[in-house]
């Protein structure tokens, strides 16, 4: 097989490999959103407080807690190779497991005093949930994040989408049935532990591999510690930085509003679900690329998914802009109306978010200066929040992290400039990009002429997409932002058809 036909091989398999996982991904974010959509009609303002309070902290505690050791096996496991790759990851959960039990103990013994700090009567009992949920979880993380660094694709997809579809029906249905908030957390836990098991069950009966002395001193801890440690404080102070302003609100404010802050506030699934997904699925590439000096390489598969990504995120921003109080309405019930503010002002990150910077910085070998943009973000963060709050009220603290996240890429693309010697003008595709967004703000006229003479939330929303979309599509393929081939991998992303092409 030639060089290039092998290159075009590879290059089909990788992208079929990354819309995998952001098909899992978006698939998780979409049910996390269908999660709140249910149990803000399901539960009344206090009960969907402490279901959103709990999910919180166990988003911070899986960033704090794994140290970075998870996401390490990005780096490690490519590096030293499949024959290494079993063992990595069994020593990887153990390790996980024990950095687990602290938190564990402090979520089971500070129960009563974090109740009455956030003024949400018995929520001591679903953190005592929480703590057995976080022993399973931690090792459970390490799963995906070794199935994505040793390339195998569909694995991760199915791992993902089962976590992800469990711990959907664990919230919904019970509430549905009328179960009280401790048992919908009590089955939430047990979703950890199906994660924790799926663990055990890949390494002990589906992994191949040695796992004796002749692969274990391929590898140092201390040096996955090196790794993975600046990028977990990284983590830890980014997590911080986009969830400082709902914790602020939770302290400062009745469970009413945190719980109609949480709302407007909730991350829109493509974020995590593609722009982050697809650049964790390019690490190992990226890894390769850059360490064999080819950095045509490294920025063509880089800027390339980038691109991409924007073709969707653009027009995503816009028409939720547009249309983003009947979307609230809609989603989460006239309870909510108010959310809409926050819900704005969030949207402002999707044309940020266009990969996942930090990995870009993994990938190339660097992990401290992706800890010092964090950190430069909370400060920022810190600094405007509560000021913000004041001056504008819902929307600030939203605006605060609008902020934050472009001090954290400023930082991160300078580094990257800096290791491939580039240019301002090269380390980003600003061209392409900003042509992303003209023509997604172009597609929305016809939507704003008609919009303004519709009433009713759900009309609104089901004209203003049946607008948008086709015009978006029809003016894309014009102007040659979207082409043929685009518009096929979408079907197959839409179809499940990705996993034929992954297997390469």
């Amino acid at each position: 097989m030639s060089d290039p036909e092998r290159l075009a091989r590879d290059d089909g398999r990788l992208a079929a490999g990354a819309g995998l996982i952001s098909q899992a991904r978006l698939v998780g974010g979409a049910l996390n959103m269908l999660t709140v959509v249910f149990l803000t009609r399901l539960l009344d303002h206090a009960g969907f407080a402490t279901v959103a309070l709990i999910y919180l902290v166990q988003e911070t505690l899986n960033t704090f807690g794994p140290l970075g050791l998870d996401s390490a096996l990005s780096f490690f496991v490519p590096k030293l190779g499949h024959r290494v790759a079993r063992a990595l990851g069994v020593y990887t959960g153990l390790v996980l497991t024990a950095l687990a039990v602290p938190y564990a103990l402090v979520l089971w013994l500070g129960g009563p005093f974090i109740a009455r700090v956030v003024d949400i009567p018995g929520i001591d009992v679903p953190l005592a949930w929480l703590a057995l949920a976080v022993l399973a979880d931690f090792p459970g993380q390490t799963l995906p994040s070794y199935l994505i660094a040793a390339e195998r694709y569909i694995g991760a997809f199915w791992v993902t989408l089962v976590f992800y579809v469990s711990r959907f029906a664990s919230l919904v249905v019970p509430a549905w049935l009328g179960a009280d908030v401790n048992t919908l957390i009590a089955l939430f836990a047990l979703v950890a532990v199906l994660r924790g098991a799926m663990f055990v069950f890949y390494f002990a009966f589906v992994a191949k591999g040695p796992l004796g002395a002749e692969v274990r001193g391929q590898w140092r801890l201390r040096d996955m510690f090196a790794y993975g440690l600046p990028l977990s404080l990284s983590m830890i102070v980014g997590k911080l930085n986009v969830q400082v302003d709902k914790y602020m609100i939770a302290v400062l404010c009745t469970a009413e509003l945190f719980a109609i802050y949480s709302v407007g506030a909730t991350e829109l699934p493509l974020v995590p679900g593609i722009a982050y997904s697809v650049t964790t699925a390019l690490v190992p590439v990226l890894v390769v690329a850059h360490r064999d000096r080819r950095p045509d390489e490294f920025l063509r598969y880089w800027h390339g998914s980038m691109v991409k990504v924007a073709s969707v995120m653009m027009p995503t921003f816009v028409v939720l802009f547009v249309l983003a109080e009947p979307t609230v309405m809609v989603l989460f019930s006239a309870d909510y109306a108010e959310a809409a503010v926050p819900f704005r002002v969030y949207l402002c990150l999707l044309p940020l978010r266009l990969c996942g910077y930090g990995a870009v910085v993994r990938a190339l070998g660097r992990t401290r200066p992706v800890l010092v943009a964090s950190l430069a973000a909370l400060l920022a963060n810190a600094a405007l929040n509560y000021p913000f709050f004041l001056a504008f009220g819902l929307s600030g603290p939203a605006l605060a992290s609008i902020v934050a996240q472009g001090v954290a890429i400023a930082v991160l693309l300078r580094v990257v400039r800096g290791e491939l010697s580039l240019g301002w003008a090269e380390v980003f595709p600003f061209r392409p990009v900003l042509r992303a967004l003209v023509v997604a703000a172009v597609a929305a006229a016809p939507l704003l002429l008609v919009d303004r003479w519709l009433t009713g939330a759900g009309l609104r929303l089901a004209v203003g997409f049946g607008i948008y979309v086709p015009t978006y599509v029809l003016l894309g393929r014009a102007l040659g932002l979207l082409s043929a081939a685009d518009l096929r991998y979408v079907a197959d992303f839409l179809t499940g058809r990705l996993g034929r092409r992954a297997r390469g």
